[in-house]
């Protein structure tokens, strides 16, 4: 079938999607294993446990959902660029589109949280307790109210951010703690907007320019290089070299070189960190985008080391491009929304009745087993507001930007995401 005037094709990266998905999971793990095996994320060797010595070993990253996020990002830098450059007629068209895009499931999944926080309550607090997850505890503190859910689904969710989080430091007297948050995976929403918007600015420079779009590739990159932001700096410039189209390079060995390394920096992140990248975090200069925590931005160094070897390891890209795989990744931002109401609400009250039957350390097994598989199958429904959401979007985007309306069987790259690029 033929491709509308103005739309070229642009084939689906198969692997990039496999990537999405099992960030998500690495999320979910991260977030179960500390309310349940909080020895596991929080305990360093130093307290001389095998959970401390498995925190600061490769295993931690099959968890470490804190920098799977900067992976989502620079995928989404990747495939919003792809998307916008087809569709720069409107610029307008293309933000409204994206508040669609996110706000909606956002909205979704506060509204849900906020039903689970109803219906059981906050069992997370006795929970944590009794599991030794001072976390754990500390979380969903806010009340249920049609004014909060509205704040929290919208406006922290795509605009604000929460406090003492990556996002714009200058909006911090308006942020809320995290720990009032319905569904506090959404800190990453605000930053995939307003990366959202880097992007599309760099696509209108792109299409202006090629002089200009390089000076401001440059300038920008610079300007964030010590935030989350420069994820989708990088994202950008290798969609703009077309790098997860192009055939895989023979090379092995530096690929292979950049994953370990950036699992390395990646892991040693909250132990360790060079005295340059503490000081650059630190120094108080307007010149630059203000800094993230100095070990947050070594994990987002790390994981676009990992990104990069993951694109140019051919044996990787086969892996990550099976069908099975692929098929399933489209649940990636249904279960990054959904799980964390499922973990607080009937998670939680299920490891307080396992504890009183089988025992605490039963107990603990049981609340995560159980409770993965039951986000997973949460996500499934959910994906019908996801899928809603994008339906939405593109055609808020066709309409405003008059452009023909895309034909049934082309291929868009990444339809379902973890932080969605469409």
């Amino acid at each position: 079938m033929t491709e509308p005037q103005g739309l070229p094709k642009v084939p689906r990266i198969a692997y990039l999607e496999s990537i999405r998905g099992l960030a998500a999971v690495q999320v979910l793990l991260l977030h179960f294993l500390a309310a349940f095996a909080p020895d596991l994320v929080f305990s360093l060797p130093a307290a001389a446990t095998v959970a401390g010595f498995i925190h600061l070993s490769p295993l931690y990253f099959l968890y470490d959902g804190y920098s799977a996020v900067y992976i989502f990002f620079a995928l989404s830098g990747y495939v919003l660029t792809r998307s916008f450059e087809r569709n720069l007629a409107q610029p307008s068209s293309q933000i409204l589109a994206r508040v669609i895009r996110l706000g909606l499931p956002a909205l979704a999944a506060t509204l849900v949280a906020a039903a689970v926080m109803l219906m059981f309550g906050r069992a997370n607090v006795q929970a944590g307790e009794l599991s030794g997850s001072a976390w754990f505890a500390s979380q969903w503190n806010t009340d249920v109210s049609i004014f909060a859910v509205i704040r929290d689904g919208i406006i922290n969710a795509l605009l604000l951010g929460y406090r003492g989080l990556p996002g714009v430091a200058f909006l911090a007297p308006w942020q809320q703690p995290v720990e009032q948050s319905f569904v506090a995976p959404l800190w990453t929403l605000s930053i995939e907007f307003y990366g959202s918007m880097v992007v599309l600015g760099l696509c209108w420079c792109a299409r202006r320019s090629r002089a200009l779009w390089w000076s401001v590739v440059l300038l920008g990159a610079i300007f964030a290089i010590r935030s989350a932001y420069i994820c989708f700096f990088v994202g950008h410039l290798l969609a703009a070299f077309h790098r997860a189209e192009k055939p895989a390079p023979e090379r092995k060995l530096l690929p292979v070189f950049f994953i370990v390394s950036g699992i390395f920096l990646c892991v040693l992140a909250e132990v360790w960190q060079p005295e340059w990248l503490r000081r650059l975090c630190a120094d108080p200069t307007y010149l630059l985008f203000p800094g993230q925590f100095a070990p947050m931005q070594q994990k987002t160094f790390g994981a676009i080391l990992v990104l990069l070897g993951i694109i140019d390891l051919e044996v990787a890209r086969r892996f990550l491009s099976r069908p099975w795989l692929v098929s399933r990744s489209q649940l990636s931002f249904p279960v990054y929304l959904i799980h964390w109401p499922i973990l607080f609400g009937p998670t939680a009250a299920l490891f307080l009745l396992l504890n009183g039957v089988v025992g605490i350390e039963l107990a603990r097994v049981g609340a995560i087993v159980v409770g993965i598989g039951l986000a997973f199958a949460c996500s499934t429904f959910f994906l019908g507001v996801d899928r809603r959401a994008l339906e939405l979007s593109r055609g808020l985007r066709r309409r405003l930007a008059g452009a023909p309306r895309e034909m049934p069987g082309v291929a868009s790259v990444g339809a379902n995401r973890i932080v969605p690029a469409e």
